[in-house]
């Protein structure tokens, strides 16, 4: 009886054997393991955040987040919290809020982040690919335990991913696998690939562009916004910014630079950003996205003047003049650096972009420049940065002005003067003297009203004070 039983046994294991291997043969693979777990949606608390303000990012309940992260009072979450996400059961990692930076598409955010299309359709609520707006935020699901990968290449002509890879000194099966790439078809000249590891693009990144730096994404109502392109050859370089023209320069002939000014009364949302090259082989390239234009954050405030100084005819008459004057800056650059305060000791007595009521409802605008009240022992006026002096002369409402052009679009204005220390037509070097403060035109008091103008567009003068531009000279 014994035998017997050992013997079936014997049989049994055999048989269960002789099934392995003809699965194996077959290559069936059968796991013995447990159902895998459900992916789990993770978020970590940051400053400012509340339970409500969570709740509504995620598009779920103030009280299902409070269940379901078993918290006991909603006052009392801790920056650095994890809280788990409910309802998104396809979503796996640590959902990270980031601004996209110049050049994204919704391909290289899945590439670069190894994302699923349908889990980031769904976080960011996407319905089209031209969504993904330079400085827009958008929520990504990142995995703590793996590695970003990084732009590595982009895309030649009539290219494979053989010879891609070869290019790239990488395996053919990784680059399809690292990219999202099903096989040669999907494919396309001109598109950004990644790779894992530190790499260093070893061609330009965006359609025949050579690598583009932009110092504010988003863009910032009353900011300036500088934009610079290296390259290795002489260019020709055209531009545009919400359909309106930018212009590029150079110093050197392989960096370019643009700068321009987004109106403080600019709308709220995202705008066009078109460049195009065209090479000294005839080679020409495009790059074209939507960048965001954010609020300034402005504030307001109430001057009263003179019912004179409020004549609208007046007013576009006299801002006529200027902007034909304003329009035309040299293509030389005669600063350089950070410019300097226009008085010797700057006390600030009204900001940059602020709304003003002129009169209690007589006239409404924006606060064009910045005003210095009369602090120092003296009432100089001093230029802040090199250039030659295009209008010296008395103005109705700007009173006594003096515009001085430091080249590639920068205009520097300088308003209510009681008196002037140069002509047009002087060429001045940063810290001389050129005129004294007064109460000349449209002014309330003894001040200078301090301006920076860009072809034409007042920006924040205070950026131009507190950093140098080029920023991102070399």
């Amino acid at each position: 009886m014994i035998v017997k039983k050992f013997i079936r046994l014997i049989g049994t294991y055999l048989l269960v054997l002789i099934i392995v291997l003809i699965l194996a043969v077959n290559d069936v693979v059968i796991s013995f393991a447990s159902p895998l777990m459900q992916g789990e949606a993770i978020y970590i608390v940051q400053p400012d955040d509340t339970l409500n303000s969570i709740a509504l990012q995620f598009g779920v309940s103030a009280s299902e987040l409070q269940s379901v992260n078993n918290i006991a009072d909603p006052n009392t979450l801790m920056i650095g919290q994890r809280l788990t996400i409910p309802g998104l059961s396809s979503v796996d990692g640590i959902l990270t809020t980031s601004e996209l930076p110049l050049g994204t598409s919704l391909t290289s955010l899945l590439r670069q982040y190894r994302l699923k299309q349908d889990d980031l359709k769904m976080l960011n609520r996407i319905t089209s690919p031209s969504e993904t707006i330079a400085g827009l935020k958008y929520i990504l699901p990142l995995d703590e335990d793996e590695e970003l990968l990084n732009p590595l290449m982009q895309v030649q002509h009539d290219e494979t991913p053989l010879e891609a890879a070869i290019r790239a000194s990488t395996s053919q099966w990784i680059f399809l696998e690292d990219n999202q790439l099903s096989g040669t078809w999907d494919l396309l000249p001109g598109e950004t690939l990644y790779s894992q590891g530190d790499n260093d693009p070893d061609q330009d990144l965006l359609n025949e562009i050579p690598k583009i730096t932009i110092n504010n994404v988003p863009l910032i109502q009353g900011e300036t916004t500088e934009i610079m392109l290296e390259s290795e050859e002489v260019l020709t370089i055209s531009g545009e910014i919400n359909e309106e023209p930018i212009n590029f320069y150079s110093d050197n002939g392989t960096n370019y630079y643009s700068f321009s000014g987004v109106h403080a009364l600019s709308e709220i949302g995202p705008v066009n950003l078109k460049i195009t090259t065209i090479h000294q082989d005839g080679r020409t390239g495009s790059f074209e996205q939507l960048v965001l234009i954010a609020a300034g954050g402005y504030g307001n405030e109430y001057v009263n003047v003179s019912d004179e100084y409020l004549d609208q005819s007046v007013i576009e008459e006299e801002d006529s003049r200027v902007q034909e004057i304003l329009r035309n800056s040299s293509s030389e650059r005669y600063w350089e650096g950070r410019f300097q305060y226009p008085v010797d000791e700057p006390c600030l007595n009204s900001s940059f972009g602020q709304r003003r009521d002129y009169n209690n409802g007589g006239l409404f605008f924006y606060h064009t420049g910045i005003d210095f009240g009369v602090c120092a022992p003296n009432l100089n006026i001093y230029a802040s940065a090199a250039g030659k002096v295009i209008f010296a002369d008395e103005l109705t409402i700007r009173g006594n002005a003096i515009l001085i052009d430091h080249g590639w679009g920068v205009v520097s204005g300088y308003w209510h003067l009681s008196e002037f220390n140069v002509s047009e037509g002087a060429v001045v070097q940063a810290g001389d003297l050129i005129g004294q403060i007064g109460n000349t035109g449209r002014s309330a008091g003894p001040h200078l009203h301090f301006e920076i103008d860009i072809f034409g567009t007042p920006v924040n003068p205070l950026s131009w004070l507190e950093q140098a531009f080029p920023s991102s000279e070399p």
